[in-house]
């Protein structure tokens, strides 16, 4: 069972590989409706059922991300923490180019709010 979206002008591309418990977001998030992007992710997520102590790496590198996609992300978020609650392991990680201190602060709102530690990646630019 895996999902994947290619990336497209203004919605990232999505990659959820559930072999490897790897599960990936890269690109730009403000897709005209967000809820019609995301809601299909979510549920899908929702539908995933990890063995227990299975560690799980969450990988966001997205260049820009609208208001509603934070919402979106956070609601992922949420939902991944369910499956920490259960017993696995959850990695989750930021990417942000050098020098965009917007995207970095970013990340530590979605973190802070999630209550999920990131891990903080920065790519050269």
């Amino acid at each position: 069972m895996s999902y994947y979206s290619d990336a497209t002008k203004n919605s990232p591309k999505v990659s959820f590989d559930t072999n490897s418990n790897i599960f990936e977001m890269t690109g730009r998030s403000m897709p005209e409706n967000t809820r019609k992007f995301y809601d299909p992710i979510v549920d899908w997520i929702k539908k995933y059922k990890p063995e227990n102590g299975s560690k799980i790496s969450f990988s966001m590198d997205l260049n820009y991300i609208n208001t509603s996609s934070t919402i979106a992300i956070l609601e992922l978020l949420k939902e991944f923490g369910k499956y920490a609650e259960l017993g696995c392991s959850l990695q989750i990680i930021w990417h942000y180019e050098e020098y965009d201190e917007d995207m970095k602060m970013i990340g530590e709102d979605i973190s802070s709010i999630s209550e999920i530690p990131f891990e903080y990646i920065e790519e050269p630019s």
